[in-house]
């Protein structure tokens, strides 16, 4: 649950911190080792279910750095989504090549959420696992596992200090074992797109590149502009930064839009009119307070003990904001976050700190951090963060340490990871028609960063989807069929029914029904596992009391009727009190399991506050259950001597199923009290 907000609100502030890159000069270099390309059974294989010839992987050897002679050879993992067309006359023969973000994201979440995609009705998709991600040659694949107590610290800048160790021990190590770690970077990501496609036997193909897959667009401009014949930006990173690294200044900007909008709606404005000051306040008491829970002892926690810093409350509602879907739960979140600091909740922080924050997208972070070294990404960050701590002083303390920040620069280069030239990195210019998108709710790569590169693009056109955050192309419906129409002909005029009226304003949750049930089966589930089997038997066997109870006076009531026997009720209406307690409590417990599933479709990390709104009238049903079962039970023993003794059976193990189910409910929060 809530495990994809978590990866990237937890894991945020690590992925600025330091590393960089070598200078070397230019030189003619190979693109291929090998223009042969190698199929590869798809190494997600029983991750990702497909047929064959729906999804293929093969392998491209390249040089590891092209700019040293005799450099030793990798393998690129590549994919290929083939189209889905409605009639096969739709298919075109100009693929779509898919730049992936991260840096350092593996593809395997990329062919999940892609295969999909709208875009694969008119053409196949490429989508190249870039070099040190994955099967690619991830060259510290256990960057999260490995000494995983090193980063867990009683101290924010105790944290950050030790995700730094783990760092220059990833890159030691690689070099050690001969990585050559400056060929880590974006240019030479470039001219990997570019010797896959003379692999592929492609004359030009379309680009699409979204967030760091932008930057790696705009270097592939410069590496292979006779390669690209139309090309889609979304998400826009500069080529050479500009204030991307402002990070507390862009999620400013986004939560002065949420509130501003929150104002706008009535009941969103009544029920958090005082929220910006509850979370900003927040932060500043994790920050000054950190919050220590004991935990169960592991690898990751061998004293037993988990400390949170500012970055959690921080860090996920930015992280939220990345996907629309998310925004109508935002307020909501927020305010219970804020909540759980005022109150120092420890069930709260002790479930965040147990729960699975796998998800779907993985990262290589060996090569992620080689890129912000490299890229000069950690001295941009370095530069800027003093002046917005001056600004933003609660936000920017959220998103790293000032010692830390300054000192990420330092460590770059004492790995051997100098920031490349600059000038390698100066905007191109370009008439190749181009289509710059971006979400206006992004908060990490805005609308002003995509306006930025707009002067350099002479056949370039910008479109702003109004409602959508990071990566509108890949995550609003109909952008496939804009994308589409776009490549069928770059000079034509853009149709932007898809861009105005792709997304709808989000309209935010007012309120929400507060349970902790899902934080109990988070902490039953991680910490007392042996107790889960009796959890189960509980429910279970209520169920199936109930249940049983209902389809056997069901099947009693249509006889009777089908054979039109009066149904006169001597006995105090117990029968029908019975049929409708269980009638109750099965509605209850589908309407609770309906509202949980709905709740995760809209946003898991609301999981942390409850579930949608209309669960609390639904949680009514449990109580009325138990009160209509005790009455039932009370008629029952009123007119006993008119049962058999089987009735009497049958009646008391059906109402023990409902009074079971009623309080299991109680037991788990999901009661409306």
């Amino acid at each position: 649950m809530f495990r994809h907000a978590m990866r990237k609100g937890l894991l945020f502030a690590a992925l600025l911190l330091p590393m960089h890159a070598v200078t070397a000069e230019p030189m003619d270099y190979e693109w291929l080792r090998s223009v042969d390309r190698d199929v590869l059974d798809c190494p997600f294989r029983g991750q990702i279910d497909f047929e064959h010839g729906e999804i293929e992987c093969g392998l491209i050897e390249v040089p590891e750095n092209r700019e040293v002679p005799a450099s030793r050879s990798i393998e690129l993992h590549y994919v290929r989504i083939a189209a889905k067309p409605e009639n096969e006359d739709d298919v075109r023969e100009d693929p779509v090549i898919y730049l992936t973000g991260g840096p350092g994201v593996q593809v395997a979440g990329y062919v999940s959420r892609l295969r999909d995609h709208s875009i694969l009705k008119r053409r196949d998709l490429y989508i190249l696992e870039q070099r040190g991600i994955g099967s690619s040659g991830d060259f510290c694949p256990f960057f999260n596992d490995r000494n995983p107590a090193v980063r867990t610290r009683d101290s924010f800048e105790g944290a950050a200090r030790g995700f730094q160790e783990s760092a220059r021990a990833c890159f030691e190590k690689a070099a050690a074992r001969g990585v050559d770690i400056r060929g880590y970077n974006t240019i030479e990501n470039a001219r990997d797109v570019r010797a896959l496609r003379m692999a592929l036997g492609y004359e030009r193909w379309n680009v699409w590149g979204i967030s760091y897959g932008s930057v790696l667009g705009q270097a592939l401009i410069k590496e292979d502009p006779a390669g690209i014949r139309a090309m889609v930006l979304d998400a826009i990173v500069p080529l050479d930064l500009h204030e991307l690294m402002r990070i507390s200044h862009w999620f400013a900007r986004d939560l002065e839009k949420l509130h501003e909008a929150c104002a706008d709606q009535r009941r969103c404005a009544r029920a958090h009119a005082d929220l910006e000051e509850r979370y900003l306040a927040a932060i500043d008491r994790l920050r000054e307070q950190p919050m220590e829970v004991s935990v169960p002892e592991s690898v990751r926690f061998p004293d037993g003990k988990a400390w949170f810093f500012q970055d959690l409350v921080a860090g996920m509602p930015f992280s939220l904001l990345y996907e629309q879907s998310n925004h109508p739960a935002l307020p909501a979140i927020m305010a219970r976050l804020s909540r759980a600091v005022e109150e120092r909740d420890e069930d709260f922080f002790r479930a965040m700190a147990v729960a699975d924050t796998s998800g779907g997208f993985r990262s290589s972070m060996g090569m992620g951090l080689a890129v912000r070294c490299l890229d000069g990404y950690i001295d941009e960050q370095a530069r800027l963060f003093p002046g917005d701590l001056e600004r933003y002083p609660t936000l920017t303390s959220a998103f790293g340490h000032p010692d830390v920040v300054a000192d990420g620069p330092a460590l770059c280069r004492e790995v051997g990871l100098t920031p490349r030239p600059r000038e390698q990195y100066e905007q191109p210019r370009t008439d190749l028609p181009i289509v710059v998108a971006n979400g206006a709710w992004d908060p990490i790569t805005p609308p002003p960063l995509a306006r930025y590169i707009m002067d350099g693009l002479a056949n370039g056109r910008y479109v702003e989807f109004p409602h959508a955050g990071h990566g509108p192309t890949r995550s609003v419906d109909c952008a496939g069929d804009f994308m589409n129409d776009f490549f069928d002909d770059p000079t034509a005029a853009l149709d932007e029914e898809c861009v105005e009226s792709g997304e709808e304003a989000a309209r935010f949750l007012e309120r929400i029904y507060e349970t902790r049930a899902p934080l109990k089966g988070v902490l039953l589930m991680e910490t007392r596992p042996e107790a889960v089997p009796m959890q189960a038997a509980w429910a279970g066997g209520s169920i199936l009391l109930s249940g049983a109870g209902l389809l056997v006076m069901g099947i009693a009531f249509i006889g009777g009727r089908i054979n039109r026997q009066p149904l006169p009720d001597r006995r105090g209406g117990s029968r029908r009190l019975v049929f409708l307690s269980t009638v109750l409590i099965l509605a209850w417990l589908i309407g609770m399991a309906l509202a949980a599933w709905r709740t995760g479709e809209l946003s898991e990390a609301l999981f942390l506050a409850g579930f949608l709104p209309w669960a609390g009238w639904v949680a009514w049903l449990a109580p009325l259950a138990l009160l209509t079962a005790i009455a039932a039970a009370v008629q029952v023993a009123r007119h006993y001597v008119r049962f058999h003794l089987a009735q009497l059976i049958g009646l008391g193990l059906v109402l023990l199923g409902v009074v079971s189910l009623s309080l299991f409910g109680l037991a788990w929060d999901l009661w409306p009290l």
